[in-house]
């Protein structure tokens, strides 16, 4: 979803055939995979988008104590995934937004309206509470993910060195959620009014919570939690997920965009996103603060370098006019990314040297990323 919504960003300045295609595929693909029953194993519900989906490839994640679960076709369909419906969401708002294509809005509207009440029944588990959450209810024989952020590394909720108590909501989803909510609540308003309606008043509900909960304040200075545990608490830990809320911005009934931040905390937030210990002026936004106990520059998500996901911020940066913040951040990808010789998912800084990212035990991470392709055609275009 993130590709492709980068992707037609590309192709709103660069028209390109190709690009419309893939968006489209990849809308009906995931349609086509939605979920459509509940099925413990597999974290499938109905209207749920698929976070997974091999046909073969798949034997490391099943040879184990906890294998993950296999569907009697013989694929592996996984749906441990909080984010992908809501991108989903946005996805095919934005597209429909953009081509005006009447057909493959009318193709894949049940699913969109099947992704919203999945988003309504199932995802939020506080109560009264609006935020999109994850709760494991898996059997214990059967594995897949702890962890259902983009951050989906078993040691990337950190707290005390162990797991925080379910449920988690993180916050960059809720950014993604209200985006979503938003651009359906006008698209909705044409076809269906109700649902019009609801979208509208859960967005606003949800800001106006997300604002008292996931704020952090220290002294003057503000920021974000990048997730809430156990319907109540922060975590404290600086990272970079707070920052893809400025990207998941929707046009104001006035002028400017609006984000699920409150436009008050925004300047505080651009100034702890490029401080020091955050930002590498030769390698970009890392996924953790230097300062945090946890801070490894050299792990899978506590203090490597994303370009993807410094490419949402820098757009992010920029949709609220930050535009010398975004250039440094492009400079120092583009710069990393030059220097690896390839779209890596992933890399790592030391004291201003680039290196590719290797796990501790061994294994490398993936050469060629879509994400970081569709990024770096973003900065270069």
């Amino acid at each position: 979803m993130i590709t492709c919504l980068k992707l037609l960003r590309v192709y709103k300045k660069k028209p390109d055939k190709i690009y419309p295609r893939i968006i489209t595929k990849t809308i009906k693909t995931a349609a086509n995979l939605q979920g459509k029953t509940i099925n413990l194993r597999s974290g499938e519900k109905p209207g749920k988008i698929i976070h997974e989906y091999r046909e073969k490839g798949y034997y490391h994640l099943i040879d184990g104590p906890n294998p993950w679960y296999i569907y009697p076709d013989k694929t592996l369909r996984n749906y441990d995934s909080v984010d992908a419906t809501p991108l989903f969401l946005i996805l095919v708002a934005e597209f429909y937004n953009f081509t005006k294509d009447g057909q493959l809005l009318k193709e894949v509207l049940p699913s969109v309206k099947a992704a919203f009440d999945y988003l309504y029944k199932f995802s939020p588990k506080g109560g009264n509470r609006l935020f999109l959450e994850y709760q494991l209810h898996r059997p214990k024989y059967y594995g897949g993910l702890v962890n259902q952020g983009w951050m989906d590394s078993v040691d990337s909720i950190l707290i005390y060195g162990k797991p925080p108590k379910e449920p988690i909501a993180l916050v960059e989803v809720q950014g993604y959620y209200f985006k979503a909510l938003k651009l359906w609540s006008d698209i909705f308003q044409k076809i269906d009014a109700d649902r019009a309606k609801i979208c509208k008043r859960r967005a606003l509900k949800l800001k106006e919570e997300f604002n008292n909960l996931f704020l952090m304040r220290n002294e003057n200075h503000f920021y974000f939690s990048y997730a809430i545990f156990a319907n109540m608490a922060q975590i404290l830990e600086v990272r970079s997920n707070p920052g893809h809320c400025l990207w998941a911005t929707v046009q104001k009934e006035g002028k400017g965009l609006e984000s699920i931040i409150d436009n008050q905390y925004i300047p505080g937030m651009v100034k702890r996103l490029m401080r020091p210990d955050l930002f590498d002026p030769k390698a970009g936004i890392r996924t953790l603060s230097r300062e945090s106990k946890f801070f490894d520059p050299c792990s899978y998500h506590n203090g490597s370098v994303w370009p993807f996901d410094n490419g949402l911020i820098v757009e992010g940066l920029e949709n609220f006019g930050y535009y010398k913040e975004a250039d440094k951040i492009k400079r120092a990808v583009l710069d990393s990314i030059s220097k690896l010789g390839t779209m890596a998912e992933l890399y790592c800084t030391f004291d201003g040297e680039i290196k590719e990212y290797k796990e501790h035990g061994g294994h490398y991470g993936a050469h060629k990323q879509a994400w970081t392709a569709a990024t770096i055609l973003d900065f270069t275009t």
